[in-house]
């Protein structure tokens, strides 16, 4: 038995602890560093430009993207610098779902 399995004699030495911090290597937190920071900027642009025109498609997008950058922010701990920007898109997103269906129902209303 002991030929079959030789370390069955010896102890189990578990492996060191992380050195640092986080559960996610130093690349990978870099690369969610990047996509955070593309998705809050165009979020954001998606939200402004949903307040010009075709504000229920592009608001309901810009909402979308802006979760998903607070959520990895949340998730990942980086790019804590652009939660005020996520979160500023988030917020003129459901400001353009909210004049769009406004305006769709004074223009039912109104016709």
């Amino acid at each position: 038995m002991s030929e079959q399995f030789p370390l069955a004699d010896r102890p189990f030495i578990p492996p060191p602890p992380p050195t640092s911090d986080s559960l996610y290597s130093p690349e990978t937190l870099r690369l969610k560093a990047d996509e955070i920071a593309n998705d809050a900027k165009n979020a954001l642009i998606m939200s402004l430009i949903g307040l010009l025109c075709f504000g229920f498609i592009l608001g309901i997008l810009a909402f979308k993207k802006a979760n998903a950058a607070l959520e990895n922010i949340n998730i990942y701990q980086v790019a804590q610098d652009k939660r005020g920007l996520a979160t500023t898109a988030k917020v003129i997103a459901i400001i353009d779902i909210i004049v769009w269906v406004a305006g769709l129902a004074l223009r039912i209303a109104l016709s």
